[in-house]
């Protein structure tokens, strides 16, 4: 390539990317990581919000913990569709571990869910399948994605569950967290038989100790709708090993028998994702996808994004929005990790993902 016209783009990326990141509030935190909703500011006076990740700092200093983010965030950057949540940036600041994520105005699947199953309340039906079809086109496309050079990714999420389900105030249904998955392009791999994931939505073939294929995730898919669908949990017992007991049996209950509304063509279909044999299973997110869709025209042509809103606002309205209290010195370094965080990536200083950096035309484009 002429050297001549490298230096226009640099120019472009250094006017183009964020000169600061600002953190507004925690959204949440778990055991590897806590996430903050934020903004990115640009040299021009705009700005755009986002969503921050960053690995608990007790945890930073472990290798398996930087692997895995890594891995999380070179998938998140590979990975471009409307049904997954988009990495924008990574970067290894001072030890600390910091990925700059689309964000995601709403709430978690499991948040809506955990509300209805309190009041043993299903979802609707054609609002379940359209989000369950959203999530099986996400898995698709994972499913089937290529490197640059064409070649498989071999991605496997092992992690599905409404825990990473995140729904939109605009209806959008987006996939999050490859943090677990299996990838060729992955540093670190998962053993076939090791579990990986929420135990209630694992795949029989787990336990089994079997290798992991695509379609644990599609089984995934149905032990999502089933619950949707339900109003209650599918395997979840009193302990950990109660619920891989329970998934080890996998005893499907009738869904018609719970729910009037559920019609038999959706049991069958529930049936064929949710079968232990992954021999007889639906075979891959496509075929999913395909089958949801066929449904969806049958029952209820006309739902889609309106429907996903309508539930978000409702639960966001129904329940108290907590802000979670946040010590002002854990607030206080944060903001100067991202001051840090801006000037690498003024200077080009990427963590070393294998990836290039984004297209500054298309930072924050879908």
């Amino acid at each position: 390539m002429d050297g001549s016209r490298v230096k226009p783009r640099l120019t472009q990326k250094l006017r183009m990317a964020p000169t600061r990141y600002v953190p507004s509030a925690r959204l949440a935190s778990g055991g590897m990581a806590e996430v903050w909703k934020g903004v990115a500011h640009f040299q021009d006076g705009g700005s755009h919000p986002v969503a921050i990740k960053r690995v608990l700092p007790e945890l930073a200093a472990q290798e398996i913990y930087r692997a895995m983010f890594q891995d999380e965030a070179r998938l998140g950057m590979a990975l471009r569709h409307p049904n997954i949540v988009r990495v924008y940036d990574a970067r290894d600041v001072g030890g600390t571990y910091i990925m700059i994520m689309e964000l995601v105005d709403g709430c978690s699947l499991k948040s809506l869910l955990d509300r209805a199953q309190e009041r043993r309340a299903p979802m609707p039906v054609p609002s379940a399948l359209h989000i369950a079809w959203q999530l099986a086109k996400a898995l698709e496309y994972a499913h089937a994605a290529t490197d640059a050079q064409g070649e498989p990714m071999g991605i496997i999420h092992r992690d599905v569950s409404p825990h990473n389900l995140l729904l939109a105030r605009n209806g959008d249904v987006k996939l999050a967290d490859f943090g677990l998955a299996d990838a060729s392009v992955h540093s670190t791999q998962l053993g076939d038989g090791m579990l990986g994931g929420k135990l209630g939505y694992l795949a029989p073939e787990i336990i089994r100790q079997e290798p992991s294929t695509p379609q644990i995730d599609i089984f995934a898919v149905g032990i999502v709708l089933w619950e949707m669908l339900a109003g209650r949990r599918l395997f979840q017992g009193r302990t950990d090993a109660e619920t891989v007991q329970a998934v080890a049996r996998c005893e499907i209950p009738s869904l018609r028998a719970i729910n009037r509304r559920v019609t038999p063509d959706l049991e069958e279909l529930l049936g064929a994702i949710l079968d232990p044999d992954p021999r007889r299973r639906v075979a891959s997110g496509a075929e999913c996808a395909a089958s949801l869709d066929v449904l969806i025209r049958r029952i209820d042509p006309g739902v889609g994004a309106r429907d996903v809103a309508l539930l978000v606002g409702l639960h966001l309205a129904s329940v108290r929005q907590e802000q979670d209290a946040v010590p002002a010195a854990v607030a206080e370094l944060l903001a100067q990790e991202l001051a840090m965080f801006s000037q690498q990536a003024a200077g080009e200083d990427l963590l070393d993902l294998g990836a290039q950096p984004l297209d500054p035309d298309s930072f924050f484009t879908g």
